[in-house]
């Protein structure tokens, strides 16, 4: 959902948004096998304790990254 704000925000017309954002889900699901195929190996190597323990600091680094658009700018470009 930040990606496709931050787009918005920067984007020149809405033909650029729908070629960025088509890329860009192409390209997070090539990321996602990657982070999948990886995670069973942390799970094999590791344990699953070690595999929970990395995906909840993923997931916090994404929260803070998400609470840092500014909303007050995205919606003026409406």
């Amino acid at each position: 959902m930040a990606n496709n704000v931050y787009v918005q925000l920067i984007s020149s017309g809405r033909e650029e948004i729908t070629a960025t954002l088509s890329t860009g889900i192409s390209v997070n699901h090539i990321f996602s096998v990657i982070v999948a195929l990886f995670g069973g190996w942390i799970w094999k190597t590791s344990g699953i304790e070690t595999l929970f323990a990395i995906s909840a600091a993923l997931a916090l680094i994404n929260s803070i990254y998400a609470a840092t658009i500014n909303k007050e700018q995205s919606t003026e470009t409406k």
